[in-house]
């Protein structure tokens, strides 16, 4: 295995900028996860590592070594795409045999390599058929097992189980992080579905617009965000976000926002002493608020708008003034429309950030 290196990395297509000046380090035997919504660079980053894509500037080193001018063979690395790619006339144990074959490695170690990819992947019985008699998982696995007899430098894997149904997905999900385990292999992993990333990764680089937002492992990305971007976009459902100017009257500082006001405790008052301006960006993931009757002694006032019972947790969807924000409840809560609750913040779990710069304070 090997670590992977990109300095000040950027690629443009014409006037578009697609990677930005994209500087990130992944250590010899990480499983470090890209993510970002559509269009946000990070395919282009993982094709680049790969070969695929001519860099626009920068550099990229894989085992200490500069590759921009290798070709995607001489790289050693592996790949793993979404629609699997395999050749639909052969066997799967043809299928995975074949990248060794172009590397004239010996037959003997060859059926090695196969035997030994088929076991771990559970696909032994597997090895007489062709793709079109495999169920989306098993080809899943036959693609994996593919790149896993290389024994490449790094695995570099393109959202390759967006294909496959829910509960498979979950499934490969622990599966794919059992043999990174097992064999402590260099991984770049490129999905838009946070939570893959949050659930297999080592570390998250969290991209948009071309930008890496945060690298960081899971704990730092969901509950130290660097901006707003990488609060919003990581958490389901999405962390709420009310927009206040801060205020003090007889002692007391709080942010006041449209309907509402927030009293801020001692640690957080000190924060948003850090604000460029006096807006700032309230933010609170749904287990962060509590639902309280009306009658309560502490909390905001506010009112349902909504619930959605999902079994074990109920969202309550409630009107803060003129803005809605979404909290969690027991799976036993019931509630009506236009009920009128108490709304009330946790002060050791609030997310401040800097309304001009997006900034966490």
């Amino acid at each position: 295995m090997a670590n992977v290196v990109l300095d000040d990395v950027v690629k443009s297509f014409g006037d578009v900028v697609a990677v930005d000046h994209v500087n990130l380090e992944i250590e010899d035997g990480e499983f470090m996860a890209l993510v970002g919504p559509s269009g946000c660079g990070k395919t282009t980053t993982l094709n680049m590592v790969a070969g695929l894509i001519e860099l626009t500037s920068g550099t990229i080193a894989i085992g200490g070594k500069v590759v921009n001018d290798l070709d995607p063979k001489d790289r050693d690395i592996a790949m793993v795409f979404q629609n699997y790619a395999l050749y639909p006339n052969k066997s799967v144990a043809e299928n995975l045999a074949f990248p060794l074959q172009m590397r004239k490695v010996s037959k003997s170690d060859i059926e090695v390599r196969v035997k030994r990819a088929a076991e771990i992947l559970s696909i032994s019985h597997l090895l007489n058929r062709k793709p079109r008699q495999l169920s989306g998982g098993q080809q899943q696995r036959v693609a994996l097992g593919r790149a896993l007899v290389r024994d490449p430098k790094a695995f570099l894997m393109d959202e390759p189980l967006s294909n496959l149904d829910a509960m498979l997905r979950v499934q490969m999900r622990s599966e794919l992080k059992r043999l990174h385990q097992q064999f402590s292999t260099t991984v770049i992993y490129v999905t838009h579905d946070q939570m893959e990333a949050m659930t297999m990764a080592d570390r998250i680089a969290v991209m948009s617009g071309g930008v890496l937002q945060q690298v960081g492992t899971p704990d730092d990305i969901y509950n130290r965000p660097a901006n707003t971007f990488v609060a919003g976009f990581v958490g389901s459902p999405a962390m709420n976000f009310l927009s206040g100017n801060v205020t003090t009257s007889n002692d007391e500082t709080a942010i006041q926002g449209s309907g509402w006001t927030l009293p801020l405790s001692q640690r957080n008052i000190s924060r948003v002493g850090g604000s460029t301006t006096s807006e700032v960006i309230v933010g609170a993931r749904h287990t962060n608020l509590t639902v309280l009757p009306e009658d309560a002694t502490s909390g905001l006032p506010a009112r349902v708008y909504t619930i959605e019972p999902t079994g074990d947790l109920t969202f309550v969807h409630v009107w803060l003034g003129e803005q809605l924000v979404v909290a969690s409840t027991p799976g036993t809560y019931h509630g009506v429309a236009d009920q009128p609750i108490r709304l009330e913040f946790d002060q050791d779990r609030l997310y401040l950030f800097d309304a001009e710069t997006k900034r966490a304070l």
